[in-house]
């Protein structure tokens, strides 16, 4: 998820261990460490949520199954995806909940010898049994620790996330509510996003959305009781065999330079040649909220006051914003 914490008396964030046999098609996208999940669903497609891959360059974000490394060219998603703001903190993004939060991933190659995981057919419904298979966050702390092989949270496909979140964050025709309603409460975490939601289908696991967000838009923890929500497939059924231009990441910083009396907003170059707008903007304090202010082209008139910019880039495989790292 995008924000995680747990309650102290809780001894797992996920469950049951999940032996990488009964998962092959699943998926870690790493940095440094864990960022998302996701799951093979074709030979050459990695399903996994939005905001896991938007704007990230392939060089630098690794996609692994079983530890191994495969090389990706880039990511679709819809060009609707969008945060919503939280109710109780609407400045932070990292409290957001999204809709249309689902991307595939482009992979240079096939992977041979990987068994895929199934979609859904037909979605799911309130009342089945479901699983969420990661490998997220199982502690918190300055030095949380992470999953070295897969848990899985069984969880019901419940309809308690529009009471939970509200209809300004929960979209049902988007989302899957889902919650383990036992003692265990189990749940999925940080490093979660992108992991498949399943539920059975003759007698298989097959995925029916992709985790992205819960607790964290309430304020609320990992493990704290709030159900998880996650981006439907169904919802997405297109997507999923679309041959649209990769999303667009940015191959160089975002910066403002000063000439003469002039502010200019540097950006570029953007991988896919993608369309650009640009917006300039200040924050009241420093690491406050960004407040837009007039103007959509790359100069302007230095007037009293720093102003940094950001730079959209689109595509029709999705959308990336880059925002300036200094203000002049």
């Amino acid at each position: 998820m995008l924000v995680a914490s747990v309650l102290a008396a809780a001894s797992v964030f996920h469950g049951t261990p999940v032996p990488q046999e009964q998962t092959p098609w699943l998926v870690s996208l790493t940095r440094s460490g864990v960022v998302c999940g996701g799951s093979l669903i074709a030979p050459d497609r990695v399903l996994t949520a939005a905001h896991c891959v938007q704007g990230a360059d392939p060089s630098r974000l690794s996609v692994r199954i079983d530890g191994k490394r495969y090389p990706w060219r880039g990511a679709i998603f819809p060009t609707t995806y969008r945060l919503i703001p939280s109710p109780v903190a609407p400045d932070d993004p990292h409290a957001s909940g999204s809709a249309d939060d689902l991307a595939v991933i482009l992979l240079k190659g096939s992977v041979e010898n990987v068994a895929t995981l199934p979609v859904a057919d037909p979605p799911a419904k309130t009342g089945e049994v479901s699983l969420t298979v990661g490998h997220g966050q199982t502690g918190e702390g300055p030095a949380p620790s992470w999953s070295r092989d897969a848990l899985g949270a069984s969880q019901t496909v419940v309809d308690a996330c529009t009471a939970a979140y509200g209809p300004t964050l929960f979209k049902p025709a988007l989302h899957l509510c889902t919650q383990d309603t036992t003692a265990t409460k189990s749940q999925a975490c940080a490093g979660d996003s992108g992991s498949p939601v399943m539920v059975q289908r003759n007698g298989a696991w097959a995925v029916a959305g992709v985790v992205t967000w819960g607790g964290e838009t309430q304020g609320r923890g990992c493990g704290e009781g709030l159900p998880d929500v996650s981006e439907r497939v169904d919802a997405h059924r297109a997507l999923l065999t679309a041959k649209s231009r990769p999303a667009p990441w940015a191959e160089r910083r975002t910066r403002v330079r000063r000439d003469a009396h002039t502010l200019r907003c540097v950006s570029g170059p953007w991988s896919g040649r993608p369309k650009l707008t640009v917006r300039w903007w200040r924050r009241s304090t420093p690491g406050g909220a960004m407040r837009l202010v007039a103007g959509t082209t790359a100069t302007r008139p230095d007037k009293p006051g720093a102003l940094g910019c950001s730079v959209t880039a689109r595509t029709a495989g999705g959308w990336a914003t880059e925002d300036s790292y200094n203000q002049l």
